[in-house]
């Protein structure tokens, strides 16, 4: 089975619903221009958005984790909450399809679109863009830095809600030169925090194309299975475990109706959309059989989902599943059973991990750790990462080594380890790709990781001439705010998407 991933990338706020009487069917209306729907101020369980930073870290205080998975119910709340926003149908269509609220948002592209236009007019709002679908689907960032397997038909868009999308816009954020120029020489430096209200996501699409066609209006899908050991441990190490490890696969009928006794499922279990000429155009020689058309469909199968709301910001991920009232872990019973009755059918089939701290017992923004204590003789891992990004991360795609298998080895990223190697030894720093053991316990591999431990890696170092800066991931642990490797270098407030998009101001693609 082939992977026809389209990651629809990081950054997007989330939206939730005020209410039953929101989510009935309203008249659609057909517009133009897509314009972005904010998140609302009130959720669909009453809570306020963005809530108050001292509720969240309240929340966090009072996590109690079992199987390495949260079980707050405050906590599980809030990320269905977001999920509700994000999956509501708005007023607007597209390409004779209804939007979601997560589907109007801006994309990297937009962004940089409209940084060009500024270069001639200074007046020129990001509100002024003129977009006419909803983005362009690419081969991942993610997937261009330490992945030891690559998969050639990995596409998407990063997607960011107005506030964040106007944060990135006014302060330039993906500009080089202006993100260079907040770098101070033995310092750590941090670019504008992104306001609270902020949401980023990256969706996890698979196009029903002509590869996966088990006849007339059928197709095939991998499932995520959970992780029972079926796999040895010392093969997921060397391939991790990826959707070929799987063997799960389910059948998508787009015209047929629903039969989970038989793994059949009808298209409207999915959240879904058509793709157009344009983004098919856009994708045929990328995915590996280059027969993406219009009017082919995309599911999502997966998406991350994080908002500001607190200073190391909130992490929910959903994938598509089975069986959503008992979903796999990183996911379980209890979590699935906090669903709001408000979701529509589709979104309902998703389950959803939780990481709103990197281990538990939470550890404070400095000076906490991963080891067992006399005061904290208990520490464990939580768990939140996505089948379809993550669990197919071997032990090579964390290691930040030079070989002539890390696709991470490069002439500037060698550069930046030696300029680094000094920096390290001056202040003695550990860095994150020594072994770091959570509670005893050594995490290697994908399907242990957390996508705050990860994300808060994000940083832009101070080596001359390189904008693409070398950047690599972290499985699940603890790390510090002011560890001394962040000298020198600009941290990024968690957004990957931001180095991932780094522009001169003479370049500004598409």
């Amino acid at each position: 089975m082939k992977n026809h991933f389209i990651y629809a990338g990081l950054a997007l706020t989330l939206l939730a619903c005020n209410s039953q009487k929101s989510k009935k069917e309203e008249k659609v209306v057909v517009f133009e221009t897509i314009t972005a729907v904010p998140m609302p101020s009130t959720l669909v369980s009453g809570q306020k958005f963005p809530t108050d930073s001292t509720t969240i870290n309240n929340w966090v205080k009072n996590s109690f984790v079992v199987d390495n998975l949260e079980t707050n119910k405050d906590i599980i709340t809030h990320g269905w909450d977001i999920w509700d926003a994000l999956t509501t149908y708005t007023k607007q269509e597209n390409n004779g399809q209804k939007l979601r609220r997560f589907e109007t948002w801006y994309t990297p592209e937009d962004i940089k679109t409209a940084l060009n236009s500024q270069t001639s007019n200074n007046a020129y709002k990001l509100e002024d863009l003129d977009r006419s679908h909803t983005g362009y689907l690419e081969i991942p960032h993610q997937n261009l830095h330490g992945i030891e397997v690559k998969s050639s038909d990995v596409v998407g868009f990063v997607k960011c809600d107005p506030s964040s999308a106007n944060h990135i816009y006014n302060n330039q954020l993906y500009y080089f030169e202006v993100l260079k120029s907040m770098i101070k020489p033995g310092e750590i430096t941090n670019i504008p925090a992104f306001p609270a209200s902020s949401v980023l996501i990256k969706p996890v699409f698979y196009p029903l194309t002509k590869v996966d066609s088990l006849g007339p209006d059928k197709y095939s899908l991998p499932s995520w299975p959970g992780y029972n050991n079926q796999v040895p441990m010392d093969s997921v190490i060397a391939n991790g475990f990826g959707s070929s490890s799987w063997n799960n696969n389910i059948t998508i009928t787009t015209t047929g109706v629903t039969d989970a006794s038989k793994k059949v499922f009808s298209i409207n279990d999915f959240i879904h959309f058509k793709l157009n000429k344009e983004q098919a155009a856009n994708i045929i020689n990328v995915i590996d059989n280059g027969q993406a058309e219009a009017g082919d469909y995309a599911v999502l199968v997966g998406m991350h989902v994080n908002t500001r709301e607190n200073r190391r910001w909130t992490w929910q991920t959903f994938w598509w599943s089975e069986n959503p009232t008992a979903p796999q872990s990183p996911s379980s019973s209890l979590i699935a059973s906090h669903q709001p009755i408000s979701l529509n059918n589709a979104a309902k089939h998703y389950a959803m991990a939780l990481a709103y701290n990197m281990i538990s017992p939470a550890q404070p923004y400095t000076g906490g750790s991963n080891a067992l204590t006399k005061n904290e003789p208990i520490k464990e891992s939580i768990y939140a990462f996505n089948p379809y990004l993550e669990a197919g991360f071997n032990a090579a795609t964390f290691d930040d080594t030079a070989s002539p298998s890390n696709p991470n080895n490069s002439g500037a990223n060698d550069s930046i380890r030696k300029y680094y190697s000094e920096g390290y030894q001056k202040v003695g720093a550990v860095r994150l790709s020594e072994k770091v053991y959570t509670g005893g316990k050594l995490n290697r591999v994908g399907i242990e990781t957390n996508c705050m431990s990860c994300h808060g890696q994000a940083k832009l170092y101070d080596v001359p001439a390189i904008k693409d800066a070398f950047q690599y991931y972290a499985t699940d642990q603890y790390f510090d705010l002011n560890a001394p490797y962040f000298k020198n270098t600009l941290v990024l407030d968690f957004a990957w998407s931001i180095q991932g998009n780094l522009i001169y101001r003479d370049s500004i693609s598409k």
